[in-house]
């Protein structure tokens, strides 16, 4: 017996959601926002404080943990300047700017370069040729490549030899 297929649910549309989320979550605040800034800046602060204490007293396991903290510490960081990026962060394009530098600063991610880069991202998604993020492989383009290239094709380091 085969079973019939359903078609895909209707999906919401953008402003369906919009509607469905509180107004004041659209709402800028630039005090909160200062306040994560600084928070995940005093983290940081304590992390590089005790680094030495972790390489002297825990050993490589404790490195990997504080890596680890280091590294949410950062994406945290990101997560600010990616706000700002977008100009969610303040009502002040400026203060948008200034904090996205500062925020970005400890990842040694230079903030316009990755503003402009990221507003291309967002213009050509989903494009074939133009989707900075996620090249996209045609199927003449995989046609084309060689069995070995096929093959190295799906292990997720290969981005870094294309």
């Amino acid at each position: 017996m085969q079973k019939q297929r359903q078609p895909p649910p209707k999906l919401p549309t953008v402003d369906e959601v919009r509607k469905a989320v509180p107004a004041h979550c659209f709402e800028k605040n630039l005090l909160k926002s200062l306040r994560y800034l600084i928070q995940d800046y005093l983290i940081l602060a304590f992390l590089y404080l005790i680094l030495p204490y972790v390489e002297q007293h825990l050993g490589w396991v404790g490195y990997l943990a504080w890596c680890w903290a280091f590294g949410i510490c950062g994406s945290a960081l990101f997560v600010v300047g990616h706000d700002c990026g977008h100009g969610s962060f303040s009502e002040y394009e400026w203060v948008n700017d200034i904090c996205g530098h500062i925020a970005h600063a400890p990842i040694l991610a230079p903030f316009w370069p990755w503003q402009k880069s990221h507003r291309q991202h967002h213009q050509y998604t989903s494009h074939l040729e133009k989707d900075k993020g996620h090249p996209w492989v045609t199927e003449k383009d995989y046609n084309e490549r060689t069995t070995i290239e096929k093959y190295f094709a799906s292990f997720p380091l290969s981005g870094w030899v294309r």
